[in-house]
């Protein structure tokens, strides 16, 4: 393909509708059989092509003693569609940009009540943690993190301390956290202003709950965090961790 036909293909010709506005540019005026012989195209849809390039103010015609002559437009038409095209452009984005609120409030009628997304690793887990900063300040969270922080990675443990439970703090968040006997020691292992509770077994499986947000963590070999954002889920979360923050010691 030639470097003419590139561009013409580019602003929105087909090839057909190329290969019949090159030849016509080269015989002038021209009957349709002339056009086929010229471009090679079918004759069942060399009308329908010119009719095409009609539209497009690209070929017009003439009829002598009952015969159609079709000639091409000055190339420098094509710049007038060119234009013509940027107007329908404009045109049509303003229309959707009309339009665009209805969208989206069908989508968010249609939003499903319960969206699960999976992280794993420990950028997943900065990810998957990073929602919980997003509600207001003074939210509630409760934490199921019931094992000694010595069991959990380095860098897992450092990252809480040194960055997410100040974020927390920062926000007020009002929280709550059941951790195991063993870990009663660690007080660098959460926030000041949190209120704790002791249970008397461990597990490597984490729950953070705050508003409709519940995060899943699991710290085994490959770390695997679950976000659930829906409110019956979380609702759910907070009643056990209520029933299990009254069996829980001070």
């Amino acid at each position: 393909m030639s470097m003419i036909e590139q561009v013409l293909s580019q602003i929105g010709l087909t090839q057909t509708e190329i290969k019949a506005y090159m030849a016509l540019l080269e015989l002038g005026e021209s009957k349709s059989g002339q056009i086929l012989q010229k471009s090679g195209l079918n004759s069942g849809k060399i009308y329908e092509i010119l009719d095409s390039l009609q539209k497009k103010g690209l070929v017009s015609y003439i009829i002598k003693s009952g015969v159609k002559y079709f000639s091409p437009a000055d190339p420098k038409r094509v710049l007038d569609y060119l234009e013509e095209k940027k107007e329908t452009l404009v045109k049509q984005e303003q229309d959707y940009k009309n339009i665009l609120p209805d969208l989206l409030k069908k989508i968010s009628f249609f939003k499903p009540e319960t969206k699960i997304e999976i992280f794993t690793g420990f950028k997943g887990m900065k990810t998957a943690y990073a929602k919980e900063l997003e509600f207001p300040i003074g939210s509630e969270i409760y934490v199921v993190g019931v094992t000694h922080p010595a069991h959990y990675p380095s860098q897992v443990t450092k990252y809480f301390i040194n960055h997410h439970y100040p974020q927390r703090e920062k926000r007020k968040y009002k929280i709550k956290r059941l951790l195991c006997e063993e870990a009663r020691k660690e007080k660098d292992y959460a926030e000041k202003t949190a209120k704790i509770r002791y249970l008397p077994y461990g597990s490597m499986i984490t729950i953070n709950v705050i508003a409709n947000l519940s995060i899943i963590g699991m710290y085994a070999e490959e770390m695997i965090f679950i976000s659930i954002e829906s409110q019956q889920v979380a609702d759910n979360f907070r009643n056990q961790f209520d029933l299990l923050w009254k069996i829980a010691k001070p």
